[in-house]
């Protein structure tokens, strides 16, 4: 496993935040992300950044934390093709559920393709369980399973 560091992200992440982006089968616009990492954003949204330890430090991934009701949200959680597979993802989602934690979020939601197998089953080993299905949710017309889990997560947990 890649023990990378992980930051809060800024504007001047925004290029490497657009480069991993663009290779997601999710990705979203680029005007979303500029206006979500503008300092001067009223939004109650977080970025997290996977950062290598080289000396370069690129971004390996990011997450994106965001609000539903009185529960954190789940907002993406994307890792440079690269760089998959190697526990970035997981350690992404344990910062997301720090920073839930310190906002007071008692649980963590999120939507995930009905397709995406591998993230389904890194969510199922971090104690997520799936809730409801989504019909069409996505602009293709995919369903989304809508999982949550009781914070903090923890590595291994059994739903």
């Amino acid at each position: 496993m890649y023990v990378p560091d992980i930051d809060f992200l800024t504007f001047d992440n925004l290029p490497e935040v657009l480069r991993i982006n663009a290779a997601s089968s999710c990705s979203w616009p680029e005007e979303v992300i500029r206006s979500d990492l503008n300092q001067d954003s009223q939004s109650e949204i977080t970025y997290l950044g996977a950062f290598a330890t080289t000396a370069e430090a690129p971004l390996l991934g990011y997450a994106v934390l965001g609000r539903e009701k009185r529960a954190g949200l789940l907002m993406a959680l994307v890792v440079d093709g690269i760089y998959r597979r190697k526990g970035i993802g997981r350690q992404l989602l344990m910062a997301v559920s720090d920073c839930a934690l310190y906002l007071n979020f008692k649980r963590l939601k999120l939507k995930v393709r009905k397709s995406n197998a591998g993230a389904i089953a890194l969510y199922t080993q971090m104690s997520f369980v799936g809730e409801t299905v989504r019909r069409g949710y996505y602009s293709n017309g995919e369903d989304a399973i809508v999982m949550s889990a009781g914070l903090p997560l923890r590595l291994g947990a059994k739903p």
